[in-house]
């Protein structure tokens, strides 16, 4: 017999700082980018099965990719009751690709003709373009699009029109979110969530563990399958939201300018024994590119193996014999890779000095992140249209590798622009072998999103970059 479902408090934890703004510009945290998600609808997503549809009906390109025309739903509204417009959608645009405003996001809007966006009529917007774009909507329009309310001010309580109202927002405790019984689609089942920041991962199952929370997010490997087989506990792993785990090495500051100590890391790491140490084994290995088993992806390069004596010939070709690495547990196992990482490169004669950062702050600084040679991250496993325009090449903001090149801006750009899909297929692996031969990045292997909650959650599903769906959620008594 089932339990009866109720509406009922979702306690949810995952990394994070305690309560703050939350700005749809400046959302360095996964509880905080959950909250937000919560209480702002998204033109669409991507979802498990492709593009989930959010507050835009529709959106279609002219012949030639220059002019995408967003229609949207009727009867959308904001929290304060307004009509959600058209407008709306300009003003958010427009938010989201204010390069001083939005640094971090500006660059996925930066082909939008702004001067000439027009509102046609309330719920249909035309968007021209500076180019071509015919991949807009999976690198733009379903990739990051919260609609904001034109004019807003207030983002400790904002104004959204998502499945959750923001209730509470004291900067100590996190984010209190009330369903919204006004919402577009049918109202979510659970009456409340509240967001819990707790930085450490074990020390979130414990909490999960004692009944203090009932979701939480991101655990490490070994937790996973030490409580596999706790029937107190249900272990959810995702390949939406998957992490490429990598180290960048930033190929503009010593010793990463230097092609041989690249080519050095690139052979002295152990892949396999990363996968198996830090993971457990729970993933797969990576060939330095983002995107395994997504479309578009550059299946066709060699795998990179190891040769430790070739990689000690070229640190010691460069004159290189110590290393400086900075690590923070912003996703699991990456300091366990640090680690690990210093281990292999003992091996081909360099010492590794490891300095760890905490990992609620770690993204905050992005000069810093801009700034270091080499570093722990991951990035969310998107398909390569995707991950390229916003982390590679002279476009990327977030360039951590700093890797540029106008060959590789050609073939992206060509890649965007293209409308016939073969034609863009095969710009888009040019671009990828460019950066796989190049750049910087380290992609050693790739970690399932893995989360935990209580049996009496049900009905967990995922979108976007592995946001819970919490409007989904059910409570069971």
């Amino acid at each position: 017999m089932v339990a009866e479902t109720t509406g009922g408090t979702l306690r949810f934890s995952a990394l994070g700082s305690v309560g703050g703004a939350i700005d749809p510009r400046n959302i360095f945290s996964m509880i905080a980018y959950h909250s937000m998600s919560a209480a702002f609808d998204f033109l669409a997503m991507h979802g498990e099965n492709g593009i989930v549809p959010g507050v835009a009906e529709s959106m279609t390109p002219n012949e030639d990719a220059t002019k995408w025309t967003i229609r949207l739903r009727p009867g959308v509204q904001f929290h304060d009751g307004r009509p959600l417009t058209a407008q709306d959608v300009a003003f958010s645009i427009a938010f989201m690709g204010d390069w001083e405003t939005s640094p971090r996001h500006a660059a996925q809007w930066a082909d939008v003709d702004y001067a000439n966006m027009a509102a046609i009529d309330d719920l249909t917007l035309e968007l021209p373009m500076l180019r071509p774009r015919a991949d807009f909507v999976d690198a733009s329009l379903a990739l990051y699009a919260p609609v904001v309310p034109e004019g807003n001010e207030d983002w400790t309580l904002p104004n959204g029109s998502g499945p959750f109202r923001v209730a509470a927002n004291d900067l100590a405790d996190g984010v209190e979110l009330i369903r919204n019984d006004d919402w577009w689609r049918e109202p979510a089942s659970l009456d409340r969530v509240v967001t819990v920041p707790i930085t450490d991962p074990q020390a979130r199952i414990n909490a999960l563990k004692s009944g203090e929370l009932d979701f939480v997010y991101q655990i490490p490997p070994a937790v996973a399958l030490t409580e596999q087989d706790n029937p107190e506990i249900v272990i959810k792993r995702s390949t939406i939201g998957s992490a490429a785990m990598c180290f960048t090495m930033n190929i503009t500051l010593e010793p990463f300018n230097d092609p041989r100590v690249r080519e050095a890391m690139r052979l002295a790491i152990d892949r396999q024994a990363m996968v198996n140490g830090v993971l457990l084994g729970q993933g797969e290995i990576g060939n330095d590119l983002v995107g395994l088993g997504t479309t578009g992806y550059h299946d066709g390069l060699p795998q990179r193996t190891r040769d430790v004596a070739r990689a000690a010939e070229l640190f010691s070709a460069a004159g290189v014999s110590e290393i400086d690495l900075v690590a923070s547990e912003v996703g699991p196992g990456l300091v366990a890779s640090a680690e690990l990482l210093a281990t292999q490169l003992a091996e081909a004669g360099v010492t590794v000095t490891i300095e760890e950062l905490p990992a609620d702050s770690f993204f905050n600084d992005v000069a810093a992140r801009l700034s270091t040679p080499l570093q722990t991250v991951y990035y969310i496993n998107h398909p390569p249209a995707v991950h390229q325009p916003r982390y590679v090449g002279s476009g990327a903001v977030v360039n951590l590798t700093a890797y540029t090149a106008a060959d590789f801006d050609e073939a992206l750009a060509a890649s965007q622009s293209a409308v016939d899909d073969d034609e863009r297929a095969e710009h888009l692996l040019r671009a990828q072998e460019l950066e796989w031969n190049d750049s910087g990045m380290l992609v050693w292997g790739y970690s399932p999103l893995i989360m935990a909650h209580s049996p009496k959650v049900t009905n967990v599903r995922l979108a976007g970059e592995g946001l819970v769906q919490f409007q989904d959620i059910m409570l069971s008594s």
